[in-house]
């Protein structure tokens, strides 16, 4: 009986075929640089400005004062209310004791201890009027933008520092909607970046996605996708373009 063997190229073929597929090459994306936060810190009310603390490009923690309004009527209030409140605690407790005693009625101490709240909500309502003539750092970054000046005149909402955080970064690219199976939340990706001299070339960095947008553009067919990265000694700037490396 005479045997039929597969001929060389089909054996050439099913080896092809049994083989591992090769690996696909990395998609790379153009994308941008962004701060983690970006605050405009405002006044919260009409007052002149007495005093600045910071600079532009000084690094605050949250909580830092950056300036002081005019506030000496707040202040004096604050004291006066503080005084009356004293007056009304030591009152509140002597109408206790004669309470005790029966020598003043119920209706009698009740009303000692109402005056003593409506002075205690008076003394708190100024405390907060004076605190809010100092303007603090609502975060911790850097004090890329300083608006205004001592002397000048500042209305409520009126912005006066722009604060941004580049402890960590975000580098925003667009992806097609295509591709947005292939990513998820919470997945690691390669961000290269020119940090330095162009003679260094591009560092690179790895992320997280951090945000996926739900919506996709009508017009182009791409969704905004958010990868975020530690930014250690402050080298990645907002502003420089960035390459997003997909596996």
């Amino acid at each position: 009986m005479k045997l039929n063997f597969p001929s060389t190229a089909l054996l050439c073929t099913l080896a092809l075929a049994a083989a591992p597929l090769a690996r696909a090459e990395a998609m790379k994306f153009d994308g941008l640089v962004l701060p983690f936060k970006e605050v405009v810190v405002s006044s919260p009310v009409q007052s002149t400005i007495d005093s600045i603390a910071i600079r532009e490009g000084d690094t605050v923690k949250a909580g830092a004062v950056l300036a002081r309004l005019y506030a000496r009527m707040e202040e004096l209030d604050m004291l006066r209310t503080k005084a009356a409140l004293e007056k009304r605690e030591f009152d509140f407790k002597g109408s206790k004791n004669l309470y005790a005693d029966k020598i003043i009625s119920e209706d009698e101490a009740l009303k000692n201890k109402i005056e003593l709240e409506l002075a205690r909500l008076q003394a708190e309502q100024a405390s907060e009027l004076f605190r809010q003539r100092t303007i603090t750092a609502p975060i911790s970054g850097v004090v890329v933008e300083r608006l205004r000046e001592v002397g000048e005149t500042v209305t409520a909402t009126q912005a006066m520092f722009r604060l941004v955080d580049l402890e960590q970064v975000y580098v925003q690219f667009y992806l097609p909607s295509d591709y947005q199976r292939r990513l998820k939340i919470g997945d690691q990706v390669k961000i290269s970046c020119l940090v330095g001299n162009k003679d260094d070339g591009a560092s690179t960095f790895t992320g997280r996605v951090d945000f996926i947008d739900p919506r996709v553009d009508a017009a182009s067919g791409l969704l905004r996708v958010k990868v975020l990265l530690a930014n250690p000694g402050l080298v990645i700037k907002p502003g420089l373009r960035a390459e997003v490396l997909l596996d």
